[in-house]
């Protein structure tokens, strides 16, 4: 029975990736959560379900996160995200250092432990190669309305490739994302997805990646096969106030300190 870990399985797309999953009842997951009850208010049917373990807890409790990196796990899914850009967003860096913590722990207490591959969701805004084939405002618009996002994206890949000698990961780095049905994908090491692609056809394409046994430190993109995929509404609105957080960083602390955003 193959294990998966998915550390963010609350999250969109670490729940499309527990959709796809359990499909196959010989799958057995270690699903990582800060909050064990929003993941079963989500998902209820989880509570009683054997081929799954939850590990609630935070990131930075290295001993929980590395029994949910456990020697039976052979892919981990590293999808904990935000899309707001908030100034001085720490989570991507901060899941990277404690996966490298906990895996270094494990490798420590057994020498024949072998690390999982990481699967670890970043962004096309990072690949020169695929950013380039965005229109220069766009290109320009984008980079600024997630500058904290990609500056914390880019803190922890530069963190991980440090550990290339003995880590084997995979940086997925798909464009816009939406919430869709299943529609198709396919991967790309210097192309990404000229519209949106859904939470349902990421984990798909995460998942190939992970069977394939290819890509180790690389940038791949999931890219939408289909042409009627849905915009995103909610894509709008949070580039313009990621351009407010960019211009004005400390504009988001004072809308906080008034509880206007979250």
């Amino acid at each position: 029975m193959p294990t998966y870990a998915i550390l963010g399985a609350t999250g969109k797309t670490g729940g499309a990736l527990l959709e796809l999953l359990l499909k196959d009842p010989n799958n057995h997951i270690n699903a990582y959560v800060r909050s064990k009850a929003k993941l079963l208010e989500q998902r209820p049917d989880l509570e009683k379900n054997e081929n799954i373990d939850i590990y609630e807890g935070s990131i930075f409790d290295i001993h929980l996160i590395a029994s949910t990196l456990n020697p039976r796990v052979h892919t981990a899914f590293c999808v904990l995200a935000t899309n707001e850009n908030i100034p001085g967003t720490r989570i991507a860096q901060d899941t990277a250092c404690s996966v490298i913590a906990a895996l270094s722990l494990l490798r420590n207490t057994d020498v024949n432990f072998t690390p999982p591959k990481l699967i670890f969701l970043s962004s096309a805004s990072l690949n020169a190669t695929m950013s380039a084939q965005l229109p220069a405002i766009a290109k320009a618009l984008i980079t600024r309305a997630m500058s904290h996002v990609y500056a914390d994206l880019r803190f922890a890949e530069n963190n991980l490739r440090l550990h290339w000698s003995w880590l084997d990961a995979t940086f997925v780095q798909p464009g816009g994302l939406t919430e869709d049905v299943q529609k198709g994908h396919t991967l790309s090491k210097d192309k990404m997805s000229d519209g949106f692609v859904s939470y349902l056809d990421l984990a798909a394409g995460m998942i190939e990646i992970a069977e394939s046994g290819t890509y180790n430190w690389m940038g791949v993109s999931v890219n939408a096969t289909a042409k009627d995929v849905k915009f995103e509404p909610n894509a709008p609105p949070q580039i313009l106030r990621g351009l407010v957080w960019h211009c004005a960083p400390w504009l988001y602390w004072t809308c906080r300190s008034l509880s206007i955003v979250s």
